[in-house]
């Protein structure tokens, strides 16, 4: 057991949670109204929180970021800290104790997840009314949104195309037909060349901006009966310094992930006239931008029915992965 897997489960042994939910990149506790996320202590390719003070400095960073856009949502920071009989607990404010901080918590208030939007969409209980308002409130955020100074956005984006397809190659590799492995590629390739003058007038005009990165309908949710948009992501400017258009693009595919095609127009057109948004750039873009985050969610199935021990989860995320990319090349048809 490493030394932050034994702080993790003192904390839990502190805290008696009553929900405990566990994902790739954290662990979070549920207990009453509250809710106390946790960094895994790890590194990779796009994020490090390998160590005590980047998982501080990364928690404070997700604080900030996350409270502008949903205050209801987040609380604090807390640390967990060793008292003098050695029992961990938790400081959420008042005098601050003398012992050297254990390992940091964020601190957010806890929402029904029944009110999740992706919950309501599997449901069929998703409406326009409460899709709109969720539109409404993203572009508030990409309005007062952080210009970012992004050079050739278009030359950059490319990278970004490139990487996905090679993740989908690797991830995707005897999950999909073979011929799928080259012709996404293609595909997506050709889009971005058809719409890269469109990436650089967008950048040139002042649409790329600190965005969330992450905005699927699994990250809104209603809280006291507004939309609140939550785990936007910190560690790393790529997936955040982006065009608004591509930010959105997420909750568009989910939508039509779900069925739910006229329900995305209301969406994007309520989206476009809040954001003066010329229809012509999205058009342009979206069949790159949609593509892109279909064969992101293809690839992570695919990896994940094979890293799956259960054969009927395996198999049903195989069975995602197909329908991802046939989601995808229709984005790209």
């Amino acid at each position: 057991m490493t030394h932050q897997s034994k702080i993790i489960d003192e904390i839990e042994q502190s805290l008696s949670p009553d929900g405990r939910i566990d994902t790739s990149l954290s662990v979070v506790f549920l207990k009453g109204q509250r809710a106390y996320k946790i960094k895994r202590e790890m590194k990779n390719n796009f994020l490090d929180y390998s160590t005590l003070q980047k998982r501080k400095a990364l928690c404070e960073r997700e604080f900030h970021i996350n409270r502008k856009n949903s205050p209801e949502l987040y609380r604090t920071v807390n640390f967990a800290y060793r008292d003098e009989a050695g029992a961990i607990k938790i400081w959420g404010g008042g005098a601050c104790p003398l012992s050297t901080p254990e390992e940091y918590l964020l601190e957010m208030n806890r929402f029904n997840e029944d009110l999740l939007l992706s919950k309501l969409a599997e449901k069929g209980l998703l409406t326009e009314a409460l899709c709109c308002s969720a539109a409404g409130k993203i572009a508030d955020m990409h309005n007062t949104a952080i210009l970012v100074a992004p050079g050739d956005y278009a030359k950059k984006f490319l990278k970004v195309v490139n990487i996905i397809n090679e993740q989908f190659r690797d991830s995707a590799r005897g999950i999909v037909p073979e011929e799928a492995l080259r012709m996404v590629p293609r595909k997506l390739l050709a889009a971005f060349e058809r719409c890269r003058k469109v990436l650089a007038a967008r950048s040139a005009a002042g649409f790329i901006r600190e965005c969330h990165g992450d905005l699927h309908l699994g990250n809104i949710c209603f809280f006291n009966a507004a939309p609140c948009v939550f785990d936007a992501v910190e560690f790393n400017t790529e997936f955040t310094h982006i065009d608004t258009l591509y930010d959105l693009s997420f909750l568009i595919m989910d939508l039509h992930h779900y069925g739910l095609f006229q329900m995305a127009d209301k969406v994007s057109g309520s989206y476009l006239d809040a954001t003066q948004t010329d229809k012509k750039d999205y058009l342009a873009v979206m069949p790159l931008y949609l593509g892109l985050r279909s064969i992101i969610r293809c690839s992570i199935s695919a990896a994940g029915s094979r890293e799956n021990t259960s054969e009927d989860s395996a198999a049903r995320l195989k069975q995602d992965a197909v329908n991802y990319l046939q989601e995808t090349l229709g984005f790209l048809s």
